[in-house]
């Protein structure tokens, strides 16, 4: 049976890279551990995630989010096309079918003039 692998700090997806506490300015530290191991650079910007129930803050690099959602775009404009491609075949064979159960009527000649 395989164990599953953790980190050293047990968190599976992620680590505890540190504590720190916010100023009264609502300054946060980011701890120089976090900093080195994630690539934090000064000036980084981030969006900030939270859930009140639960108490808890999330960053995530600004960077990464905008990658992310270029992803999802991307992939929307895809699903889109492909949605696109299917209606307009369904469309066409809406109409194919529409045309077969048309009538089909047989061709008059010439009218003729029944006073001659």
């Amino acid at each position: 049976m395989q164990q599953k692998k953790e980190n050293s700090h047990g968190f599976g997806h992620g680590k505890v890279l540190g504590t720190t506490s916010m100023g009264e300015r609502g300054q946060v530290v980011i701890p120089r551990e976090a900093r080195e191991e994630l690539d934090i650079k000064p000036g980084e910007k981030f969006i900030v995630f939270g859930n009140k129930r639960k108490g808890a803050v999330i960053l995530v690099k600004a960077e990464m989010f905008n990658k992310f959602a270029d992803f999802f775009m991307s992939a929307s404009k895809k699903f889109e096309s492909m949605a696109q491609a299917i209606f307009d075949k369904s469309t066409t064979t809406s109409e194919d079918e529409d045309d077969a159960q048309e009538p089909v009527t047989a061709e008059k000649g010439p009218e003729v003039d029944e006073k001659e």
